[in-house]
This record gives structure tokens, C-alpha cells and sequence, in this order.
């Protein structure tokens, strides 16, 4: 276990803990009685005062849920608690009257939520507190408060912990750890959708050097800058991880082989110009590898490597794409032929004519031109259906702006907004798949699954009762 992951299983385990303490920090001295109950009802700990001030013989609670302990209208009262705690209230105060050794006993009982660190609820705490006086009572819901903004504010202590231990401290990039969890989950994506994915292995040039040269402040420093200047020139589904001492990786999702070694020569080409505070001038070894089907984690990587030595060795400040595996076809090649056409159902229509004849026609257009790629109809034609489509969207979004605005949608203009970025990225893969630097199969992907498919049956969705009301 490296250091990264020491300090965030440490500091999970201690808000984990910090939770489950919570009812623990009443002092026992002052006759309280304090249980943990899970969510199924049942108590899973308790201590003896929580038994004696209830009437029950010390052993008595542990496993048993308050209907088998307690009279129906007591249970009734404890329950409501809970529900109240399990709907989302921070805590929940009522008074109960129990029976000791004959004698009657009124407590105050106190009920809070013991969340785990992704704030999930754990466990159900309950506090007994004999009643002496408005002041303890007093005393006892302020001690509780304060207890529950202690373990909020531990619980955002944790995701900033989390954040970090995934992340490079020198250059502010993923770490090696968060990188591996990320291929991780894109080979899942691979393997269950067919969506391409490449990696670029990035050395620079004559590092060691360098750092032998200037010292390693002076090679921190151009590490620090060489992270920025690539961050600011990947996409914004890309992502920088550093790899080894003088090497970063960029894991590039429903990305070819062929368009990630474009994006390797723009990134070769941003570093080359930029200029550095300690080198002044630095040129990368770029090694570009897709990801086989068959392939493991390694194996990826081991090519990336290998294309990466050989751009090294063969002259340096220069991008090698990997070897081909042999009588494999790249996976993009195969994106398009993995969807199937867009179905209208009855269940889409939102009850505005002009929306659902748009979305009607949005569907065949998609379909229409997922016909022409599998066909390999000329460019020039399945250009044209691209165009067709995309003017479509274009019309369709500002038609729909107008009737949601008028139909009183609290969210037309955050929709609004999400109509723009569409438009602008539908814009960008169009002119990359006019210039070569896209698959069709990839364009296909965007329009017909994002901003068909996706936006029309997700986000659409929202406004939907708004135009149904105003009909």
C-alpha cells in the first residue's frame, strides 16, 4: 500500500468511526442511557442504562425491535422517530414514561442519524436521558448538535482526502492509482459497448538531464508546467494522470487509434512552443496504442510503451503509433455497427404536437443516417444527411425554448444552456469529421445516442408536465 492510499483508508476509517462514536461521547455519569439500532429496527448495541431506564433486565434489548420490547404506544413513538431519521431529519426529541421496579420514570429521548463516509445511513442512535430538569435537557440537544457538525464537517474532511490521494501532489494530475481505476472502468465500457479507447504515453525529451543539470527543483517545475500545458490542451473527456518520474499518460475514452495520434501531435506541437522557466524550450516522445478487446490492462500499456521507446530512440520530439494487433479491426471501426435504429413509442410523446413531431422526426433522421454509414454510402452523401440532422436539432431546440418558456418551465434557461454546449460540440466533431480527424462511427455516436436519444428522453423529460399543464 503506497502512501496515498495509507492516508485515505486512515481517514476513512476514522469518520467511520467518529460516526459510530457519536452517542458514545455522553457522559456515562449522568445516567444516560445510549443505543445503536440498525435499519432493519433491531438494537445492535446498547449499553446497561439504556436497559435499566427502559424497565428491562440488562441483556434484554440487543437483537429485539421495539415492538417486541414495549408497550404499542411507546413502539408507536420510537418508530416515528426512526421514520423521521430515516427520511432525512438531523435529529428527533420526544418524552416517554417507563415503568422501574414499579416506580414511573420520565425521559427525555433523543434520536440522531450515524452516517458512513459517503453519508450513507449506517445505524439509528438512541439516547435515554433521565428527566431533571429543562437544562440537562437543554444541554443534552446542544451536546448532540454539536456532535452532528463534528461529523459533518469530518465527512468533508474525507472527500477532500479522497480527492487527494487520487491525485499527483507535484503536478496536480491524476495519480497512478486513479488512473488505473479509470481504464478499469473504460475497458468495462469497451467490452459492453464497443466504444473505442487509446491511450498516449508522454516522456519528455531529455529529462534526466536536465534534472542531473539544474537540480530537482528546477525538474519539478518543468514537470508542474509540462502538466498545465497539456491539461489546457486536452478535451474535456481526456484526462492526465502522471505515469513514472518523466512520463504522463492520457487516457483518451471513444477515442480511434487514428484520432488519438492527432491529438498527440497537438499536444507535441503546444509543448514545443510553450517556453519553460527552468528548460526554456522541451519536446515530447509520444507512444499511441487503441485498446484491443482481447487485450489486458498490461498488454495496452506495454504497446503504448513500446511505441513510445521507439519514438524516443528514433529521434525524439515525434508521436508513434502503436502496431496493429494483428487481424484485429479497430473497435472504432465497428461503433457504428453496434447501434440499432432509434424506435419511437407512444411513452416519448409529451403531448405538444410540435415537440413530439420533432422528436419523431429527430429519430428518423438519425435512422436514416445510421442507414447510409452501414451502407458506406459515398461521404458526400452521408455529409449531407449529418448536415440535415444537425439543422433539425438546431431548429427543434429553439422551437422547443420558446414553448417551454411560455409553458412557465422553472428550468428553461439551465436547458437553455444545455442546448448550447450540444450544439457547440455538435459543431466540433462535424468539422473533425469533415477535416479526417473523425470516425463517422464516433459522430454517429454523439448525435443520435447525446443529443437524440439521451437528451430527448432524459432531459426533455422534465419539462414535460409543464406543457402537459398548459395544453
Amino acid at each position: 500500500m503506497n502512501e496515498n492510499e495509507l492516508t485515505h483508508a486512515i481517514a476513512r476509517e476514522h469518520v467511520n468511526l467518529a460516526s459510530g462514536l457519536l452517542s458514545m461521547m455522553v457522559p456515562q455519569s449522568a445516567g444516560t442511557g445510549v443505543g445503536l439500532k440498525g435499519l432493519d429496527g433491531r438494537y445492535q448495541i446498547v449499553n446497561p442504562i439504556l436497559e435499566t431506564l427502559a424497565g428491562l433486565p440488562v441483556g434484554a434489548m440487543t437483537g429485539k425491535t421495539d415492538p417486541e420490547l414495549f408497550a404499542p404506544d411507546i413502539a408507536a413513538r420510537l418508530h416515528q422517530g426512526d421514520q423521521d431519521i430515516a427520511t432525512g431529519a438531523v435529529s428527533f426529541n420526544t418524552e416517554l414514561d417507563f415503568a422501574v421496579n414499579g416506580e414511573p420514570t420520565h425521559c427525555q429521548c433523543l434520536k440522531f442519524p450515524v452516517a458512513g463516509a459517503d453519508g450513507t445511513l449506517l445505524m439509528i442512535g438512541t439516547v435515554l436521558l433521565p428527566v431533571a430538569g429543562q437544562d440537562a435537557v437543554e444541554g443534552m440537544l446542544q451536546s448532540l448538535e454539536r456532535l452532528q457538525q463534528t461529523n459533518s464537517e469530518l465527512l468533508k474532511s474525507l472527500a477532500s482526502v479522497d480527492r487527494q490521494a487520487r491525485m499527483d501532489k507535484l503536478t496536480g494530475a491524476w495519480n497512478r492509482r486513479r488512473l488505473e481505476e479509470a481504464v478499469a472502468n473504460e475497458m468495462e465500457r469497451l467490452h459492453r459497448y464497443d466504444h473505442p479507447l487509446s491511450l498516449l504515453l508522454v516522456s519528455l525529451d531529455g529529462f534526466q538531464q536536465l534534472n542531473a543539470e539544474l537540480g530537482t527543483q528546477a525538474g519539478d517545475r518543468v514537470l508542474f508546467e509540462t502538466a498545465i500545458v497539456l491539461q489546457a490542451s486536452l478535451r474535456a473527456t481526456d484526462a492526465l494522470a502522471r505515469w513514472s518520474d518523466d512520463q504522463f499518460a492520457v487516457l483518451c475514452p471513444n477515442t480511434t487509434q487514428s484520432t488519438a495520434t492527432v491529438l498527440a501531435g497537438q499536444l507535441r506541437e503546444k509543448v514545443a512552443a510553450a517556453r519553460f522557466t527552468a528548460a526554456n524550450t522541451l519536446t515530447l516522445s509520444i507512444g499511441v496504442a487503441e485498446c484491443g478487446r482481447e487485450e489486458t490492462p498490461d498488454q495496452w500499456f506495454d504497446r503504448a510503451d513500446a511505441a513510445m521507446f521507439k519514438a524516443r530512440v528514433t529521434g525524439r520530439n515525434r508521436v508513434q503509433p502503436a502496431a496493429e494487433i494483428p487481424g484485429r479491426a479497430s473497435v472504432g471501426e465497428n461503433v457504428a455497427a453496434s447501434f440499432v435504429q432509434l424506435s419511437w413509442r407512444p411513452a416519448y410523446d409529451c403531448g405538444n404536437a410540435v415537440i413530439d413531431a420533432q422528436h419523431r422526426g429527430l429519430f428518423k433522421d438519425a435512422n436514416e443516417l445510421l442507414a447510409a454509414i452501414l451502407e458506406h454510402r459515398p461521404k458526400d452523401e452521408v455529409a449531407t444527411l449529418i448536415d440535415n440532422l444537425i439543422n433539425h436539432v438546431v431548429q427543434h431546440f429553439q422551437d422547443e425554448e420558446v414553448l417551454i418558456n411560455a409553458a412557465g418551465f422553472p428550468g428553461a434557461d439551465e436547458h437553455a444552456a444545455i442546448h448550447r454546449v450540444l450544439v457547440d460540440k455538435a459543431a466540433d466533431v462535424t468539422n473533425r469529421f469533415h477535416a479526417g480527424t473523425l470516425a463517422v462511427g464516433e459522430l454517429f455516436q454523439f448525435l443520435a445516442h447525446d443529443v437524440v436519444a439521451r437528451h430527448m428522453l432524459g432531459a426533455d423529460r422534465e419539462f414535460f408536465p409543464f406543457l402537459r399543464a398548459s395544453t
